[in-house]
């Protein structure tokens, strides 16, 4: 990311963020299928040895 890499904020750039609030707010925030909340995604990346 110090360097312009970022794959691993795609869906934070992509607007998932958007799209999950409005399954939320349709389900009653009872939506089993959100992208960010604890983010799988976000935990298989770790930041590259320097």
């Amino acid at each position: 990311e110090a360097h312009g890499y970022t794959a691993t904020k795609h869906q934070r750039e992509v607007g998932t963020g958007y799209f999950d609030a409005v399954s939320m707010a349709i389900t009653g925030g009872r939506s089993s299928t959100t992208a960010m909340h604890e983010s799988t995604e976000h935990a298989q990346f770790k930041p590259a040895a320097e």
